[in-house]
């Protein structure tokens, strides 16, 4: 399959538009903090998997406090219906 035919898939989806907006936006922030994209040679292949095992505790970390937060919206609501 060509590009073309890709680009129309993305243009359909709304999900994959968002996550190529912010992959972009990703991008412009990396190169204006370090300069470049990602360089493979930035680490060894243990780097780059403790690299990754720290942003995936950070992920963890977000979707506890989105968890939580839910919940006490969830709370809030049940107690509004209360009232």
């Amino acid at each position: 399959m060509n590009a073309e035919y890709w680009m129309q898939e993305l243009n359909k989806n709304q999900i994959l538009r968002n996550v190529q907006k912010l992959l972009e936006e990703q991008t412009k922030k990396g190169l204006q903090k370090y300069g470049t994209t990602v360089n493979p040679a930035d680490y060894d292949f243990i780097g780059w998997l403790e690299h990754l095992q720290q942003e995936m505790i950070d992920a963890i970390v977000y979707c506890e406090t989105l968890k939580f937060k839910y919940a006490h919206l969830v709370a809030l609501e049940k107690t509004r219906e209360g009232i």
